[in-house]
């Protein structure tokens, strides 16, 4: 069984075909900086009349986007441009206009275009092209070192309000500053979406361990984050986050360029391979596409792609795995260690909260994870958690006994007679969040 999970992002190339990706995805992404109301709600609609997979709204953030065009604009070295609501590139956000200095650089497209500006007035900014490359509608914008107030904005707020309507599981937070944000966001989701934290400004890196402690799971959104901080130094941010997102038992998403050759190509690059080999070595929780999927050429084929490599290169790796933090954290790492000495089939973990089962998923152990829940929106958010195989418990576990039994009656499903499982989790009779029994148990048939 695949133990990292997969984030296909939906899109034209992909929305009918929702029941063939539902194959290899766990999580399908809807990113709310595109369309409208009646479009999202039918994304929604789609993956929920063919999948039971959970569902990620990104949300767009202060993020400056090129306007509508038509057709494109092609940029050569040298030529001078112009931006502008009324004439050249067209760019309406006011940000762009009041965050931009002359001498300062703008750069389209995730840093592959880039412009030096040269003047600067009300609503009109002139510059010069050093990196030239096609412009089209919708690409994004960034200056990098400009001053924003906060990475949520009230059109954030209009579409969080609209994502949860909607019934989304996860809430992906773009440009995220500072724990507040996240905090603000927390705020009015209150628990009915896990908060993912997109680290994709300078800011965000320097404010990292704060940031991880307060969201529900992280994402290495390598597009912006490359053009903030230099591409030559986004190697060694993504391990740093990677590292501090499973210390702190929150998901860890990889994100941007996962397969980007495959938007126009049947088959990745061999570099683009062994990047999703590194990363699974790493030890992020789940992969994300996104124009692979959304506008690609290929999206089914780009899905399988990226499941058939996962799954080859987890036979091979063994993660490192995070020193324990609590004692709770403690009774994890010895329910992992009693699994593996004793080579038992399963790991089984009843948790009310979510907490004991994230705890025993950073830990990466070698045998599947069944995580036991009664709370049906929390099964749908544990997708995402590296190696966990969610199950919502039909019957009232109110005693250690009852979770032992059931324990024994869905592994069952998965494993032979007198073979090992281990069972671990919290008191049903106790407060939620502990992690507080183990049990090493042989199936009876």
């Amino acid at each position: 069984m695949r133990k990292t999970k997969i984030i296909a992002t939906l899109g034209p190339s992909s929305i009918d075909k929702v029941k063939e990706l539902s194959q290899y995805v766990d999580i399908f992404r809807i990113n709310f900086a595109h369309g409208d109301t009646e479009s999202h709600k039918e994304y929604f609609e789609k993956i929920k009349e063919y999948s039971d997979a959970s569902i990620l709204v990104d949300l767009p953030g202060p993020k400056i986007r090129v306007g509508d065009i038509k057709g494109k604009i092609v940029l050569k070295p040298g030529d001078k441009v112009v931006f502008s609501p009324y004439e050249g590139i067209p760019v309406e956000d006011p940000l762009f206009y009041s965050g931009v200095k002359e001498n300062s650089y703008v750069l389209i497209a995730d840093g592959s275009i880039k412009i030096n500006v040269t003047k600067v007035e009300k609503d009109r900014v002139e510059g010069v092209v050093i990196e030239g490359g096609t412009v089209t509608s919708r690409k994004g914008i960034n200056i990098p070192d400009i001053k924003i107030p906060s990475g949520v904005t009230d059109n954030d707020l209009q579409l969080l309000k609209e994502a949860l309507d909607l019934g989304a599981d996860f809430i992906g937070l773009s440009f995220v500053l500072s724990k507040d944000d996240v905090l603000k966001v927390k705020s009015i989701s209150k628990d009915r979406a896990w908060i993912i934290a997109k680290i994709e400004k300078k800011n965000a890196v320097e404010n990292l361990k704060d940031i991880i402690k307060v969201a529900d799971g992280v994402m290495v959104a390598r597009g912006d984050l490359g053009v903030e901080i230099g591409l030559e130094n986004l190697p060694f941010t993504q391990k740093k986050i990677i590292r501090l997102s499973k210390l702190y038992g929150k998901p860890v998403i990889l994100a941007t360029q996962v397969l980007e050759s495959m938007v126009n190509n049947p088959i990745p690059t061999r570099a683009e391979v062994i990047d999703i080999s590194n990363s699974v070595s790493e030890g992020v929780d789940a992969i994300m596409l996104s124009d692979e999927t959304a506008a690609g050429n290929y999206p089914v084929e780009a899905v399988k792609t990226l499941h058939d490599i996962i799954l080859a290169v987890e036979k091979r790796v063994k993660t490192v795995r995070p020193p324990p933090l609590t004692g709770d954290d403690a009774i994890a790492v010895a329910s992992v260690n009693v699994a593996e000495i004793s080579k038992a089939k399963l790991l089984v973990v009843h948790s009310r909260s979510g907490t004991s089962i994230i705890r025993i998923s950073r830990l990466r152990p070698k045998v599947p994870i069944i995580g036991l829940s009664p709370n049906k929106e929390l099964i749908r958010k544990l997708k995402i958690c590296w190696g966990v195989y969610p199950f919502l418990t039909e019957k009232s576990l109110i005693t250690l006994n009852d979770i032992i039994a059931y324990a024994e009656e869905i592994s069952k499903k998965f494993v032979k007679c007198n073979e090992n499982i281990v069972i671990t989790g919290g008191d049903p009779t106790l407060e939620e969040g502990r992690t507080d029994f183990i049990k090493l148990h042989q199936i009876v048939c």
